[in-house]
């Protein structure tokens, strides 16, 4: 099983631990994406990791439809903006976890948030 410290909008973190956002979107997936992941959120607007997300699949997305915009919590055209010309992979979200207490970088060993994401060596 993979761990990986990943970097998220506070807005967007808060949908994934109401359950309302199920499709996390990036423009990079693991290199093994068979297994399940755990997926630790670090909030860019509060500076901490508040918990985590089990991701069940990561696949590459060949078409951006508006249930895939219901999944994201975004528009078909925000969607489209970001994923540019590029490769577009949606990590899809099986649970999520609020931890008591926000864990911090230094509990993950890192000196600085990733840019989006980063595997988590233990």
């Amino acid at each position: 099983m993979a761990e990986i410290l990943m970097s998220i909008h506070g807005k967007y973190a808060d949908m994934i631990f109401s359950g309302e956002k199920t499709v996390e979107l990036r423009k990079t997936a693991p290199v093994s994406t068979n297994d399940e992941i755990t997926v630790y959120l670090y909030n860019t607007d509060t500076k901490g990791v508040p918990g985590r997300m089990t991701v069940a699949e990561v696949r590459e997305l060949t078409e951006i439809t508006d249930n895939l915009a219901e999944y994201a919590c975004l528009s078909v055209e925000e969607i489209q903006e970001y994923k540019g010309g590029g490769t577009l992979y949606g990590w899809f979200i099986e649970e999520a976890e609020i931890f008591d207490e926000s864990l911090r970088l230094k509990d993950f060993d890192a000196k600085r948030a990733p840019q989006s994401w980063q595997y988590i060596r233990r």
